[in-house]
């Protein structure tokens, strides 16, 4: 597959949002070891309220799709996490507009765009243990898919396994953003949870483009 259609983006999304939904107990858990516990709390919430907002709609573009995502979770979800993960989804819709489908070098485009806001944003870069360090490498293996003309199913597997190895550094990482910051030492060993949502997002991809 080399473009997306709004059916097929809005597929990806619901499925997005069944995936952290039900993840809701794994994030819970991860976030009670190296911070306060409500992260999975949080991203039910959000996700669940997407899932509402999508459901029996039509949309005419990718842009205006993607942007009640993004400020449906900045609005339900607030604080840090939903300006972050809002900020994913409508980041780069600039990238978009006039776009009736995406292709992968758009999407790619599209989510290098929300990665740089969010690290403008958040001030944050690789290796302080957020949710950019499962990012950056997703967005990056996006762009390197883009560059080679591959598929979508192709982009997507790749850069699943892209962001879990991002998952996987975080262990190593001391946090230096946040409540978890405040666990010091604690930290090492354990999985950034915001980076374990960001896996699970792009899993989502996957599993419904493959």
């Amino acid at each position: 597959m080399d473009h997306l259609t709004c059916g097929q983006l809005q597929e990806m999304l619901l499925k997005v949002s069944e995936k952290i939904v039900a993840s809701e107990p794994l994030l819970t858990e991860l976030d009670t070891v190296i911070g306060d516990g409500d992260h999975g709390f949080g991203m039910r919430i959000g996700f669940s309220a997407v899932a509402k907002e999508l459901t029996g709609r039509s949309w005419n573009s990718p842009y205006d799709l993607l942007k009640e995502t993004g400020m449906t979770l900045i609005r339900v979800m607030g604080g840090t996490s939903g300006v972050i993960f809002g900020t994913l989804f409508i980041g780069g819709l600039s990238s978009l507009e006039g776009k009736e489908s995406l292709s992968v070098q758009d999407f790619a485009d599209y989510i290098d765009m929300g990665t740089k806001s969010i690290a403008r944003r958040g001030r944050t870069s690789r290796g302080d243990k957020t949710m950019y360090d499962a990012l950056i490498e997703a967005s990056e293996s996006l762009l390197a898919s883009a560059s080679s003309g591959e598929s979508f199913e192709a982009a997507f597997e790749k850069a699943y396994t892209a962001a879990k190895q991002g998952v996987e550094n975080t262990k190593s990482m001391l946090s230096k953003k946040g409540r978890s910051k405040n666990f010091k030492d604690k930290t090492l060993g354990h999985p950034d949870t915001g980076a374990v949502s960001v896996s699970l997002i792009f899993e989502a991809f996957r599993e419904t483009i493959r």
